[in-house]
C-alpha cells in the first residue's frame, strides 16, 4: 500500500510531480531518502504557452513530471549560447522528453539533428549497484510509438538510434560533438558506459542532465553522479526536482 494519503497525493500532483516515482521513496522516509517538497512557489512553466501546449501532448509519452520537462526545455535554450554541438538523449521510452528537446531545439534555431537512442526493449545493464532494477523494465514502448509522436508534432529534426548505446549505436555518432545530453537509463553501468563514451565529445560548457538522480529506485544513478563530484573538469549540480546536471568546464 502507498505510504501517501489521498490528500497528499493530490497536493503532489498539483506540484507537477509524478506520484508513481514518489511512492517508492516515501516507503522508507528515514535516512538519505524522504519526500522533498520545496517551499518555492514560482512555476514559470505555467506562463510559457509554447511549453504548456507541447506538454499537453507529450505528458502521456513520458514518466518525467512537468517541472523536469520544463527544465530540459529551458536548458536547451541556454545551450544556444554554445557555438557548436548536437543534442542527444539516451533512454527515450515513448519519446516525450525527446520531443521536448527536439521542439525547443527547433524553436531556438539549432540546425543540428537531435539524436534519440533507446533499446525499445527496456532497461539494460542492471547490476549490483542497482537495488530496484533487474533489467527489462520500461519495455512497454516501440520505435513506432516514438516515430508517431514526432510525426504528430511535425518534428523533422530527429534521428532515432535503436539498440544499446553506445555498444550498438555509438559508432553512428562517433564523429560528432555534443552540447546537451539527457541520460535517462536508470542504472549504474549503463550510465557509466554512456559517460565514458560521450565526455570527450562534449564541448566546453556542454551539459549532461541525469534523470532520476533524486529517486530511491535509481540509487545506481545517484552513485554514478556522486562519483563525479571530485572531478576537476566538471561542475555537478543537484536540483531538488530530482535532476543532476553536470557542466563540462
Amino acid at each position: 500500500m502507498s505510504a501517501l494519503t489521498a490528500p497528499i497525493r493530490r497536493a503532489i500532483r498539483r506540484l507537477g510531480v509524478d506520484v508513481r516515482r514518489i511512492d517508492k521513496a516515501a516507503l522508507s522516509p528515514n535516512g538519505d531518502y524522504d519526500l522533498v517538497v520545496p517551499r518555492a512557489t514560482y512555476c514559470p512553466w505555467n506562463a510559457d504557452k509554447a511549453f504548456k501546449e507541447l506538454y499537453s501532448v507529450v505528458r502521456d509519452f513520458t514518466l518525467v513530471d512537468e517541472s523536469r520537462c520544463f527544465e530540459l526545455w529551458k536548458l536547451i535554450e541556454q545551450c544556444t549560447k554554445l557555438k557548436t554541438g548536437h543534442c542527444i538523449e539516451i533512454g527515450v521510452w515513448r519519446g516525450g522528453t525527446g520531443a521536448v528537446i527536439a521542439k525547443q531545439a527547433a524553436n531556438c534555431g539549432l540546425s543540428d539533428t537531435v539524436h534519440l537512442c533507446d533499446t525499445f526493449a527496456g532497461v539494460v545493464k542492471a547490476g549490483r549497484h542497482d537495488s530496484s532494477y533487474k533489467g527489462g523494465e520500461h519495455s512497454d514502448t516501440t520505435r513506432l510509438k516514438v516515430e508517431g509522436l514526432m510525426k504528430q508534432l511535425s518534428l523533422d529534426n530527429v534521428r532515432l538510434h535503436e539498440g544499446v548505446f553506445p555498444d550498438d549505436t555509438g559508432e553512428q555518432l562517433e564523429s560528432l560533438e555534443f552540447r546537451f545530453c539527457h541520460i535517462d537509463v536508470d542504472v549504474y553501468e549503463s550510465a557509466n558506459d554512456i559517460l565514458a563514451w560521450i565526455w570527450d565529445r562534449m564541448v566546453p560548457g556542454g551539459m549532461i542532465v541525469y534523470d532520476d538522480y533524486g529517486f530511491k529506485c535509481c540509487d545506481g544513478i545517484r552513485r554514478h553522479v556522486e562519483e563525479q563530484m571530485g572531478s576537476p573538469d566538471r561542475i555537478v549540480i543537484h536540483n531538488l526536482n530530482g535532476h543532476a546536471i553536470v557542466v563540462k568546464l
